[in-house]
């Protein structure tokens, strides 16, 4: 049986774009059982009494049905370095809750604060975050992530960002990067291109 995560914002008693976690929810349990998920977001997470003040993480762990939640205070670790490391097969096309693959490319990251996944020549993701670019004039995030976001679909839904190719060798092209997942916003710091380790 398949074992999935979502992580979730929760602020001051919240919950931020809830409707993008349940749309990726459903999407993993019918592609990975070929059912339809009988879980409500919404409906679920009402019964655990979540804190109605302060910033925390919201963690679902579900296959099925939902096998945990946990809230957690969060606090932003700064990210200002990336190196590149390379993997040609990996796979996390669903948010599982095994992530033994990227904790190992986490891991090579050397001096720098985290790692940036290359997978057949294209930039994919950081190790939890996906990454967009800004080449002057707009914010482009790669079209080969290892996952899609749901901060990232809802920017690309909303328009303030754009997907398309990005390789190695692309990244000098660009001024700088930000990283986003669905606790870091679209206002996360902006970090020159320069602070990526090729």
């Amino acid at each position: 049986m398949f074992r999935l995560l979502e992580s979730i914002r929760l602020q001051n008693g919240n919950f931020h774009r809830l409707n993008y976690h349940q749309q990726r929810m459903d999407r993993s349990v019918k592609e990975l059982s070929g059912g339809r998920n009988t879980i409500s977001l919404f409906e679920s997470l009402k019964q655990f009494n979540p804190p109605k003040a302060g910033l925390f993480k919201c963690r679902v762990v579900y296959s099925d049905k939902i096998e945990s939640v946990e809230f957690i205070p969060y606090e932003i670790k700064p990210v200002n370095s990336l190196r590149v490391v390379y993997d040609q097969q990996i796979n996390y096309s669903h948010k599982y809750q095994d992530r033994n693959n990227i904790n190992a490319l986490f891991a090579q990251r050397q001096y720098c604060d985290d790692v940036l996944i290359v997978r057949d020549g294209f930039v994919t993701d950081s190790s939890y975050s996906n990454i967009i670019f800004y080449d002057g004039v707009n914010w482009i995030t790669p079209s080969t992530p290892l996952l899609k976001g749901t901060m990232r679909q809802f920017l690309l839904d909303t328009a303030e960002i754009k997907s398309a190719p990005v390789t190695v060798q692309d990244i000098p092209s660009f001024k700088k990067f930000r990283l986003i997942n669905s606790m870091l916003a679209f206002d996360g710091p902006e970090i020159d291109v320069s602070k990526i380790v090729l």
